[in-house]
């Protein structure tokens, strides 16, 4: 027959119950008892066949020892060993058993409270580190956010203190590089880093959205976002962990971000194209204008010369003018007339520009 498991801390719980300061015959009771417990859990472990009867045996055990922890004992000389055995016995157990303990139960208080130490150093640090650096505030908010969310919770769950040490840890690597100390290579380590808040996601999004405001042309925004996206796509992160575990990693987040944005721009290239065709002229437009040849060329020389036009082959523009130009004397305008007069421009001719553009300004002037 299989051996009965119970729970084993009933006498450790008895013996605290008082909030009086043991004795010293009572303290090596309570330490010899820490010892005989961790074996009883080994023992009872191996004795147990079905693995959620051991994981809710463990977990038990392991809720019991942080709520004693939790119970504030004094301060004194003697009670300093009753919480250093309580917490070997944690460390011990969560040594031993590390994978079937609750990830998203509570520290203990004691422990809750080194994570919060770890916290505050660390944006000491950056801090110092950001002072130094062109860093915008709101990159560095987004990089203390998961810090500061921690430090400011109400309780820290182990899953939340495995990726707070690693996060720390990946920061300190982060300082070491000098060539990392800017906008962008912060930015990018966020998403490495597996920082999947709303505050970092935010800090992305108008990042992105600001970039896209600087561009004008829909071609160049595409450029923009398939070049970040590509990017993005590289960014592998350095390890599982994610600091909202059951959230959406910021990387995936970006990309489905980034494909929207690049979405809406091709349906509307694809609105704008339709519409660019449905509007073009038909193939048989002329521009008809009350010049005659030598006045069009002669006012195309002014635009050319004063840069209003800036095409560099002339030829190119004059041939492209006698084909879709009609002037008021001639329906089919020949190139080699317009290409001659350009280069050969006469007084008479130049009077009338002159007449023309002054009637021009007096109208411009009146609107």
């Amino acid at each position: 027959m299989y051996r009965t498991v119970k729970y084993e801390l009933l006498s450790l719980e008895a013996w605290l119950a008082t909030r009086k300061r043991p004795n010293h015959a009572l303290l090596s009771k309570i330490i010899a008892e820490t010892a005989r417990i961790r074996a009883a859990l080994l023992l009872g472990a191996i004795t147990l066949t079905d693995e959620l009867h051991v994981q809710r045996y463990i977990r038990t055990h392991h809720y019991g020892i942080i709520q004693l922890l939790n119970a504030g004992w004094n301060k004194s000389q003697t009670q300093k060993e009753v919480t250093n055995a309580l917490v070997q016995l944690q460390t011990n157990i969560e040594e031993e058993f590390h994978c079937l303990l609750d990830p998203q139960s509570d520290l203990s208080y004691l422990h809750r409270q080194q994570v919060i130490n770890q916290c505050n150093k660390t944006i000491e640090q950056l801090h110092k580190a950001f002072a130094m650096a062109t860093i915008t505030e709101a990159l560095q908010a987004a990089v203390t956010c998961c810090l500061r969310e921690v430090q400011l919770g109400q309780g820290i769950t182990y899953h939340q203190q495995k990726f707070i040490q690693t996060y720390i840890s990946e920061i300190h690597q982060q300082l070491t590089s000098p060539d990392q100390l800017n906008e962008d290579g912060w930015s990018k380590f966020l998403i490495t880093a597996e920082c999947n808040t709303d505050t970092i996601f935010d800090y992305w999004r108008n990042r992105i959205t600001k970039q896209l405001n600087k561009v004008e042309l829909p071609t160049e925004k595409r450029k923009y976002l398939t070049d970040l996206h590509r990017e993005i796509q590289f960014l592998q992160a350095k390890h599982s962990l994610r600091f909202h575990p059951h959230a959406m990693s910021l990387r995936n987040q970006l990309l489905i971000f980034i494909e929207g944005e690049l979405a809406y721009i091709e349906k509307s290239l694809q609105h704008r194209g339709t519409a660019i065709v449905n509007d073009a002229p038909e193939e048989n437009f002329r521009l008809r204008t009350e010049f005659s040849v030598s006045q069009l060329a002669c006012f195309v020389k002014a635009l050319v010369d004063t840069r209003i036009i800036v095409n560099p082959n002339v030829s190119e523009l004059l041939r492209f003018l006698a084909h879709t130009t009609v002037t008021k004397r001639a329906e089919v305008i020949s190139f080699d007339s317009l290409r001659a007069k350009y280069y050969n421009i006469e007084s008479g001719t130049r009077e009338a520009i002159r007449q023309t553009l002054q009637n021009l300004t007096k109208n411009i002037s009146s609107l």
